[in-house]
């Protein structure tokens, strides 16, 4: 692969809303609805800290941000690839990413999202568990699917007394 298009994920900087807010258009109406465009804004102006970018071939072609909770537990934020790049592993690398940028600021603890019944599929191949679903939650034919991951337990790893290892 060109060093060029290799995926690479950064901090955002103010001057990148122009492509994320693209990012958002590109997955309306199936994912997001146009009246969030004006939240994610919002969103972006006051945690901006916590918030990522994924370049490939110099293009802002995905984000997402994380946020530590009232409750102790760890939300993914905003997460979105461009529509086009969808099922490329992209947003795998971004939410992985994402969960490691979290555990090294706040540690080990369980993670919640509320997505979309499009998008609880993935959520699932990475372990995330749906605990509410909310039919048209969202609005009218996205349903709110809230999900959580449990914390990885460092004891979990270990070799079992009956394993042949």
């Amino acid at each position: 692969m060109n060093p060029v298009s290799a995926p690479f994920i950064r901090p955002y900087g103010t001057n990148d809303l122009g492509s994320v807010i693209a990012i958002l258009r590109s997955n309306i109406p199936k994912y997001f609805f146009p009246t969030e465009e004006e939240e994610l804004r919002v969103y972006l102006s006051q945690h901006s800290d916590d918030y990522f970018v994924l370049e490939l071939g110099g293009e802002i072609v995905g984000a997402g941000g994380i946020a530590l909770n009232s409750d102790g537990t760890i939300s993914l934020c905003w997460g979105m690839v461009r529509n086009d790049l969808i099922g490329t592993g992209l947003g795998k690398r971004m939410a992985l990413y994402r969960m490691d940028m979290a555990r090294l600021k706040w540690g080990d603890r369980s993670f919640f999202t509320s997505t979309s019944h499009h998008t609880e599929g993935f959520y699932k191949k990475l372990g995330f568990k749906t605990f509410e679903h909310t039919p048209n939650g969202f609005g009218p034919g996205i349903d709110i699917c809230k999900m959580r991951l449990e914390p990885i337990n460092q004891w979990d790893r270990r070799v079992s007394p009956e394993s042949p290892v």
